[in-house]
């Protein structure tokens, strides 16, 4: 995946070869990048979401639908107040943050596309560039991610693009045009820890090796600064100085050692390895998995006979030797050993999202070999192949962005708690402080008590009238049997964040 890799006449080999794509949809850039946008919002709006799936969620929703607020949490610190201001600049005209979401990430799809094709040295109108469209359109997780009330996907194409502007920079240090990549790389940088902080460590080496290759140090560092300072002004003067270094240091030490899921609060490191394998195996690829359905078997291997394919065309083609394709190698490795170390791998996949685009660079380079295949009626016949790896993979996507319309647990779970606390008689309800805040959050009306602290479940215990709700794997919080049991549940590949959650119900 490097500049190494194009070739000046790969439009005409693709027609020499029999690229026989729908000519009006591509007749020229513009028409074919239309299409891939239109495709993208198109998609993304048939698939949002209309509730809340989960407490991260929930931060981002109440800062466009009610207030950004980073000392409330709306959201969380660091803000993503560059992610804030995409979702707020469709919202309002729109009237509904559903709809702003899933704008942001269909264009977010699209920007990554272009962001990889440029990577990637390919024009969209080829067969590299068909199958790389086809390959992040359809991508379960990125589809997913797309309409999710998340920075991900937008912190990912944006990732992407500074990537991009960066080992442009790299491919003739010396140049003028070389130093305005690198002025637009160090602001892409900038802009990118406001839009998505943990991202940081991907462009962590292309931006000391262009520092260190290529002139105006000076005005590096100062474009950089300026992306920095396009969204921390802002915020500084939204949330005041101190208020801001107070939530800044509660969030990042509790990150790191009470809620973050690092290798600190979670450090079995078999389990961290197989959630980092499973969230880019089968949720990132849609591959199988035990449980998972026939057709994702189909899938992984498809991806293991094109990665192969991808693998060794990008050998043969000298990748190996090409010092942008080590260095964006490195970024991808660094990333993944932050993700590893520090993030919550094993029950967030999205946590692999910026992995999956190198996995589909050589996966694309895999299946445009497939494509090709040999001349004559044998290219055809073997061009079944792919087609039918293709439409395994867009079912596997299509299922999963339709079944994520449908609530997750909780979100089931609260529409049942609310439906017993409008029945008007005394509800409690008994969960960790998590679920306690994400009810309370969407003003559910009841009291609440914490499972962890030992002075509410006293009080529980004590009651004598009213409903009693207890939300989690906690049945023997109030030592008798309940008066009834709801279990609601999600696909976990959809959201690996409480896929099952148990309600049990007591009336006193």
């Amino acid at each position: 995946m490097s500049g190494d890799d194009v070739s000046t006449t790969a439009a005409s080999a693709d027609r020499s070869r029999g690229w026989d794509g729908p000519r009006r949809l591509w007749a020229t850039p513009g028409a074919a990048w239309g299409t891939v946008v239109l495709a993208c919002l198109a998609s993304r709006l048939a698939t949002r979401i209309t509730y809340i799936e989960d407490p991260d969620s929930l931060r981002f929703a109440l800062s466009v639908a009610d207030e950004y607020d980073i000392a409330a949490l709306q959201p969380h610190f660091p803000g993503y107040p560059v992610f804030w201001a995409a979702a707020e600049l469709f919202a309002v005209p729109t009237g509904r943050f559903s709809v702003a979401f899933a704008v942001v990430g269909g264009f977010a799809t699209a920007g990554l596309l272009w962001a990889l094709l440029r990577l990637w040295g390919r024009p969209l109108r080829s067969v590299d560039g068909a199958v790389l469209a086809g390959l992040v359109g359809f991508n379960p997780l990125l589809w997913l991610m797309g309409t999710r009330y998340m920075p991900d996907l937008m912190g990912t194409a944006w990732a992407y693009a500074t990537l991009a502007a960066l080992i442009a920079a790299l491919r003739a240090p010396s140049r003028p045009a070389a130093r305005r990549w690198a002025l637009a790389g160090m602001a892409g940088a900038g802009l990118l820890a406001g839009l998505r902080l943990s991202y940081l460590p991907l462009v962590f080496f292309p931006v000391v090796v262009v520092l260190w290759r290529v002139g105006w140090r000076g005005r590096q560092v100062v474009a950089g600064a300026v992306g920095v300072l396009v969204w921390l002004v802002p915020m500084i003067l939204d949330t005041g100085a101190w208020t801001l270094v107070d939530v800044a240091w509660g969030q990042t030490t509790g990150h790191f050692t009470e809620f973050g899921g690092t290798v600190q609060t979670a450090p079995d490191l078999s389990r961290r390895v197989a959630g980092l394998v499973q969230g880019l195996w089968a949720d990132g690829l849609g591959a199988w998995w035990p449980g998972r359905h026939g057709v994702t078997g189909v899938v992984g291997l498809g991806a293991l006979g094109a990665g192969g394919l991808g693998l060794r065309r990008l050998w043969r083609r000298g990748a190996v030797y090409n010092r942008r394709a080590w260095l964006l190698g490195a970024a991808a490795l660094l990333y993944g050993a932050w993700i590893f170390l520090f993030q919550n791998v094993i029950h967030k996949s999205r946590h692999v999202l910026p992995l999956l685009p190198v996995v589909l660079g050589v996966l694309a380079a895999g299946g445009t070999v497939l494509w090709r295949g040999a001349a004559g009626f044998r290219r055809r016949a073997r061009r079944l192949l792919p087609l039918s790896l293709g439409a395994a993979y867009a079912a596997v996507a299509l299922v999963l962005a339709t079944q994520h319309m449908t609530p997750s647990a909780v979100a089931q779970a609260k529409a049942y708690v609310e439906q017993q606390a409008d029945a008007g008689s005394t509800v409690r309800v008994a969960s960790v402080p998590l679920v306690n805040n994400y009810l309370q959050a969407q003003q559910v009306d009841a009291r609440y008590f914490s499972v962890e602290d030992s002075a509410d479940v006293r009080r529980l215990r004590r009651a004598d009238t009213g409903r009693t709700l207890v939300v989690g794997t906690y049945s023997s919080l109030l030592d008798r049997a309940p008066t009834a049991t709801r279990r609601f549940y999600h696909n976990p590949h959809v959201n690996r964040m409480w896929p099952e959650v148990t309600v049990y119900v007591y009336d006193h």
